[in-house]
């Protein structure tokens, strides 16, 4: 039975998003279910996130499926001006084809591979500045812009920075109001153990057995 079943009042919470007015729930109790139901929005976020992997190696196996295609008739056409003794030919109002010897070369078919081969060469020595090309990406952290933005308020420099964005403020920055928010943590449920399995990883430690007296042919002689 899904977690989600003991959201006994569900329709009183979706009534009150349709409505898209924040008010007090009238119960306490019902603060267990509206967490339940930020747990099941966040699952959903989780499967379209997964889904748009998917589908973008899905858009990428589907254009190397067309490239491939591009390939075979790029060689046809190829081996038809090779067989009719032609380098070019000319369709007017449409296109131009012509065939030109190409020097041999490497294809990269993998580029993530490649720069990890490239790196490790690099190591050892080998001068592939040329090759590789580092492109420096900058990120903004949210925690310390807030910090900056709040300080060239204070300071009266806010606007004046805020001017030389291409787009207007709003769609650059935004203050958010003084509000108070809430943290939610998820208990998980214990995992369930096979009782075989736990079983077969039990070490049974070995008894040390102290050497038992072995008997001699002195000691019969003695009786």
């Amino acid at each position: 039975m899904s977690e989600y079943e003991n959201v006994f009042r569900r329709k009183e919470l979706n009534d009150m998003y349709s409505s898209g007015e924040v008010n007090s729930l009238d119960d306490m109790y019902l603060l267990e279910d509206t967490a339940l139901t930020i747990k099941e929005l966040n699952k959903q976020i989780e499967f379209y996130k997964d889904y748009k992997k998917k589908k973008t190696a899905d858009i990428n196996e589907a254009v190397k499926v067309i490239e491939n295609k591009i390939k075979f008739w790029k060689k046809v056409m190829v081996a038809t001006l090779s067989e009719n003794g032609e380098k070019s030919v000319k369709f007017p109002g449409s296109c131009n084809i012509s065939s030109r010897n190409q020097k041999e070369k490497w294809v990269v078919n993998d580029e993530e591979e490649f720069i990890a081969v490239l790196q490790a060469a690099q190591k050892s020595g080998e001068v592939v500045d040329d090759v590789l090309e580092k492109v420096i990406q900058y990120n903004v952290r949210k925690t310390e812009a807030s910090k900056l933005l709040l300080a060239w308020e204070s300071s009266g420099k806010l606007e004046g920075f805020l001017k030389k964005a291409k787009k207007g403020q709003e769609e650059v920055v935004a203050k958010d109001p003084k509000k108070t928010t809430v943290s939610i943590k998820f208990i998980e449920k214990p995992k369930e153990v096979d009782v075989e399995e736990a079983v077969n990883e039990v070490v049974i430690p070995k008894k040390e057995v102290e050497e038992e007296a072995v008997s001699t042919v002195a000691d019969y002689d003695s009786i």
